[in-house]
């Protein structure tokens, strides 16, 4: 019987380090398994493939070959000791994640032909100081650089038409950008956390800013809204402590919930005339205004919009709004008088509890109700309730110690505990 003839193995090329180091297939570069800190990717590839480098602790530099087009995503993601990488000048795409967590990239210089760079792109890149986006640029993914707390400077390109969702959020480095003529979209907390930044300027082609953009942006001082801006979002500024002056243009309509939560120095803000709603907590905080003027447009106070207003001394109230929410004007320790326009139908809970400077309140002529705990530890020392009061609720001017003169209407009016 004949021996059958084993096969002879594949013989390997041992002199040539890309077989040994990466796995090529089809001009990608599917998988790199070298232990080199250096590496040059083969002018041969025309992409990088999903995870290609991911996790590689050891480089340190890497030079992208000439004919490559696209880095797909998670490419490089996690090489936590990669210093320098060199981009083609070919390069069009680069994926999302594809340099993430790359903490010891210093500095990027992006191609000119690349058109789209992947959400959470450089997200985590600890050492990035500089970044250029040049013209050409489309897309700019959410989160891309995403916590990278050395970033100082920033170029945007003029081909930039939407900022996505934080995009530059908690660089905590940058001071200053300029929006380019192009954009008309920044959105949700695109610059949250940025705490060191001082200037931003929007183009007036800017027509929605997402929730919270800017907030927690500790040093920013200063805010001229873009003349196309509809309505400030919620949360918008939430937390901004220095900022001490806002420009709204006549077309806001609107101030979301918690817009201005928070923003300790802030001393006067006029709310134009167009405003048909303050959302809740919108103010609140808001420890250094001393004046508010409220447009004849708004129908609502809502819940706490002005609470904690701790050095409000003046509101002006036109007639229009037909109901103050709960805690409205909470803890507003400063404030002394207050004048409801006769359109004010009802007071809800705790409206103006702890106003302890509070002496007089003229009270609308078409009031219904007082809510729970309205007036209470207020320093009033008379109270005329008008024709129109049906209810007084639980503990409504409890613990008004000056209170000595407190007038009823002709008719029977439910009094609460």
């Amino acid at each position: 019987m004949k021996k059958k003839q084993e096969k002879a193995p594949r013989a390997r090329n041992e002199r040539d380090p890309l077989l040994r180091s990466c796995e090529i297939r089809n001009g990608e570069l599917l998988r790199f398994y070298g232990e080199e800190s250096e590496f040059v990717v083969p002018d041969h590839v025309t992409t990088i493939a999903a995870g290609a480098f991911r996790g590689c602790r050891k480089l340190t530099d890497v030079v992208i070959g000439k004919k490559v087009t696209v880095i797909r995503r998670d490419a490089f993601r996690d090489c936590v000791h990669l210093k320098q990488i060199t981009l083609p000048a070919g390069l069009l795409e680069i994926g999302d994640s594809a340099f993430r967590g790359c903490r010891s990239l210093v500095s990027l210089i992006l191609p000119r032909a690349v058109k789209t760079v992947g959400a959470s792109a450089f997200q985590d890149c600890e050492q990035l100081k500089m970044a250029l986006l040049t013209e050409g640029m489309t897309h700019l993914g959410e989160y891309a650089f995403f916590g990278c707390t050395a970033l100082e400077e920033l170029t945007l390109p003029n081909t930039l038409h939407t900022i996505h969702t934080g995009t530059f959020s908690h660089c905590s480095a940058l001071k200053r950008v300029d929006i380019p003529d192009s954009v008309d979209t920044v959105g949700s907390y695109s610059f949250g956390q940025c705490v060191s930044l001082e200037e931003i300027h929007l183009p007036d082609s800017v027509n929605y800013i997402g929730r919270g953009a800017f907030s927690e942006c500790r040093s920013l001082r200063y805010f001229v809204a873009p003349r196309r801006l509809r309505f400030f979002a919620n949360y918008l500024f939430c937390g901004c402590e220095s900022l001490e002056e806002v420009l709204v243009s006549d077309s806001v309509t609107a101030i979301g919930n918690y817009a201005f939560c928070a923003c300790k120095s802030l001393r006067h803000i006029a709310i134009p005339q167009n405003v048909t709603r303050v959302g809740q907590g919108s103010f609140l905080h808001c420890a250094s205004l001393t004046r508010i003027d409220l447009p004849s447009s708004l129908e609502r106070l809502e819940m706490r919009a002005f609470a904690y207003c701790t050095a409000l001394e003046t509101v002006r109230m036109n007639e229009g709004i037909t109901v103050i929410e709960a805690e409205c004007f909470s803890h507003c320790v400063a404030l002394k008088t207050v004048t409801l326009p006769d359109s004010v139908t009802e007071l809800e809970d705790k409206v103006f509890c702890r106003c302890i400077s509070l002496e007089t309140v003229q009270l609308s002529k078409q009031l219904r109700q007082i809510g729970d705990r309205a007036f209470e530890e207020c320093a009033l020392a008379s109270v005329s309730l008008p024709d129109s009061v049906t209810r007084i609720g639980d503990f409504s001017f409890a613990d008004c110690f000056w209170l000595n003169t407190f007038l009823f209407p002709n008719h029977r009016v439910s009094v609460g505990t």
